[in-house]
Parts: C-alpha cells; structure tokens; sequence
C-alpha cells in the first residue's frame, strides 16, 4: 500500500515539472530556487540536509531522512526591469520596461533509505533559465525581443554514510535544454537605404526566430560533514554540461522585401553549441542554541565556460552569411548568502537570509537578453510540521544594481543603462514522510 503511494506521488511530481517546468532569469541564468525551505536558508540545507530539497543543493544532505520522503513544489518569480537607450544617430532618448510575467519553477524529489548506510534520491528541477520579453517596435529590437532558455533535469543521486560524522554522494544529472530567440533584422539599412540598425521605425524589419534543443549529460558529487556537536560542513559539485543544440531559423518578411530579395531570409536548420557552467555550492552552519543555528554559504560559477554564442545556418541567408556569432566574455562569479534558522517549536521553524549574487555580465559584451546586473536577495520562510507531513513556504524580494551598457550598434544594442530591477519570488514545497 506504501510502495503504490509512493509510486503515484512520484508520477504525479513527474507529471508537474514535464508539463509546468518554464523559466526566469537568475544572474547570468542560472536559477537557486531548488525548494521553500533552500530559498529561505540555502546554506542550512547544503550544510545540514534535513529536507528531500537537499538532492539540488548537496545531495549529501539526504542522509538525515528516515525511510522513504516524497517533495513536490514551486516557486513563482515575478521579474522586472527597465532599459534605457539612445538613438546613436539623432541622440533621441528610449525607455522600455520589460513585459511583466510570473515564471513558475516546480520541483519534486524522492528519497529512500535502503538501510543504515546507503540512501537513493532522484530529483526533478531547472538549474537554468532565462526570459526577457519586449515589445516588437521597441529600440532594442534588432538585438532581442523575446529570448527564453529552458531546462529539465533528471538526477538520480545515490549516499553513502561512510561514518557517523561523514556522508558521500555521487548522481547522474540528465538535463534537456530549449532555447528560443526572437529579434528583428534591419534589411533597410543592410540594402543601404538608412543607417545600419537605426532604431528608428522601418517599414522593412524581418522578422526572425530560432529554435533549438538538445539533451545533455553531466554529474553531480556531495559531502556533508558533522564536524563536532554544534558543527556542520557541506560542499557539492555540480559538472558543466555540454548541449549541442539543433533546430531551425524562421523568417517573416515584408512584401517589398519578398519581392526585392526572395533568395534571401528563408528558413533553414541551424545548429549551436552551449556550455553550462559547473558550479560548487559550499556552506557552514553553527547551532548558536539548541533552537537557532547559523549558516554561511558560498557558490562559485564557472561562467567563462560562456564566452560566444555562435549560430550555424544549413543555408546562407545571405550571400557569404552561414553563421551568426556574438562574443559572451562572462565572467566567473561568486553567490554569498548568510543565513538564520529558528525552532520556534516542535512545529514550526522560521528562517531568514541575505544572498549577494554577483553577475557574470561584462559591460562591453552585455545585450539585451539579460538585461541586468549584480542581485541583493532578502529571503524569509517557515516550515510547519504535522504528522507526516512537513510544509514550507518562503518569500524573497531581489533588488538587481543598475548597469551601464556601451554601444555595440552592429549588434543591435544602442547605449543603454538597466535600471529599476526587482523581482518577487514565493515558494512553496509539500513533503511527505512514509
């Protein structure tokens, strides 16, 4: 009777992150929200475990649950951000919000204990996502006007408690990853009847967009270590993982353009290739009292592993045009977060944290697909246990620093600044003991 609960709670978690899993952009595009109880206090749970969540941040962790848990959520994230721009050619000044939208991020994990020294774990969740969306006409066009990235990963993880003080793991990590980007062409000042990428209107944009997926592989390693009483310390890494994007280009011209250029602009298959960053999440946590602990965390992201993206078209699209290249240049970054867990009582515990997210973004190389700078993260949350079940719910409010952009007009991308960027983000994870 357990073993079908368990079975359908886990199809039923499957079934929510298959159908429901879309995105939001993180710094860079990376994406911390793995469950309530993490978004409230990530360094508690990479440190301590204590929740089927802990497979995302250090699946070490899953060796403090008892026989089998079940954990399915979300986390909603509400972005915002603005775009200043001007004209290089006339000197006439923009400003555009981004479309607002609520991103959902689910999450669902299983965990069982075959017996005192080994646990198995397999979670469901999105590491990476990105989402910026604009109007058509807006100044930025030739550059990004709708850019989501999407990913879908699959992580069987085993643990090992190699002593009392002492727990190992090691997992696979199956990741699908989308991308779709949407921008308009400048055939008016291609042909040479204005200037090149004026953001002016022109009745002669071309409308294109690309698509492209690909399944990656990559793994995951753990440790958790009980120092002393009062103690705890744990790490992961978590591999880069290489997609190898494919798919196609699409075009939408206007008539004059159809009729001037029909050998030009039409749609083709393209390929592309995407390293995602491996990353290490480290923290510290110290129990102050037996009710209120401490914790520090530290992540670092090897974001240089995104240095260009480049776009390869089965066919020209124009003469002597078979690919499309723009230089990245991200930089490695670091994530500090510092956190605070308080049993109020055998029911309920209370967190808090701030997180310090740095960006990889670079001045020269930034664009309009993230548009934004370093992150200051206020969390709180609260867990609420009853019988076999544990609830946790959280809420974070993130202030993004504003960035100064430069001029890279053959790219689309007029001098700009990115300003008033915020997000809000609830969270909500349900676990269930058997």
């Amino acid at each position: 009777m357990k073993q079908n609960t368990v079975a359908r709670a886990a199809t039923g978690a499957a079934l929510l992150c298959l159908f429901s899993t879309t995105i939001a952009s993180g710094a860079g595009f990376a994406l911390f929200e793995g469950s309530a109880a993490g978004n409230g206090d990530a360094a508690g749970v990479t440190a301590k475990g204590g929740e089927p969540g802990a497979i995302f941040f250090n699946p070490a962790g899953i060796t403090t649950l008892p026989g089998t848990q079940v954990q399915m959520g979300m986390s909603a994230v509400a972005p915002h951000a603005t775009v200043e721009g001007v004209n290089p050619y006339t000197g006439e000044k923009y400003s555009e919000d981004g479309r607002n939208r609520v991103w959902p991020l689910p999450h669902a994990y299983v965990t069982h204990q075959l017996n005192d020294d080994f646990w198995l774990g397999f979670g469901m969740y999105t590491r990476f996502g990105l989402g910026a969306e604009f109007d058509d006409v807006w100044f930025g066009r030739y550059n990004n006007i709708y850019a989501k990235i999407v990913t879908f990963n699959l992580n069987p993880v085993v643990a090992w408690k190699a002593t009392d003080n002492l727990s190992l793991s090691a997992g696979l990590s199956v990741q699908y990853f989308d991308i779709t980007l949407k921008q308009l062409i400048d055939a008016a000042g291609i042909a040479g009847l204005r200037k090149y990428n004026d953001p002016s209107p022109s009745p002669y944009d071309v409308f294109q967009e690309m698509n492209g997926d690909d399944v990656g592989f990559g793994f995951d390693l753990g440790i958790m270590y009980h120092a002393t009483e009062k103690l705890n310390i744990g790490a992961a890494y978590h591999s880069r993982i290489e997609q190898e994007c494919e798919g196609d280009v699409k075009y939408t011209k206007p008539a004059a353009v159809a009729a001037m250029a029909p050998a030009f602009f039409n749609d083709t298959g393209i390929k592309g290739d995407v390293t995602l960053p491996d990353f290490v999440m480290t923290a510290i946590t110290y129990d102050i009292t037996d009710k209120l602990t401490a914790g520090l965390g530290v992540t670092y992201t090897h974001w240089s592993t995104y240095d260009e993206l480049v776009i390869r078209f089965d066919d020209p699209i124009l003469p002597g045009k078979s690919e499309a290249a723009s230089d990245k240049d991200w930089d490695n970054c670091f994530r500090y977060t510092g956190g605070l867990s308080y049993e109020l009582n055998e029911a309920i515990t209370l967190r808090a944290s701030y997180t310090y997210d740095e960006s990889p973004l670079q001045a020269e190389t930034a664009d309009y697909l993230v548009p934004a700078h370093d992150r200051h993260i206020m969390a709180v949350g609260c867990g609420y246990k009853t019988g076999d079940w544990v609830f946790d719910g959280s809420y974070f409010f993130e202030i993004i620093e504003d960035m100064d952009a430069p001029a890279h007009v053959a790219g689309g991308v007029m001098p700009s600044e990115f300003t008033d960027g915020h997000a809000h983000c609830f969270g909500f994870s349900a676990t269930r003991k058997f």
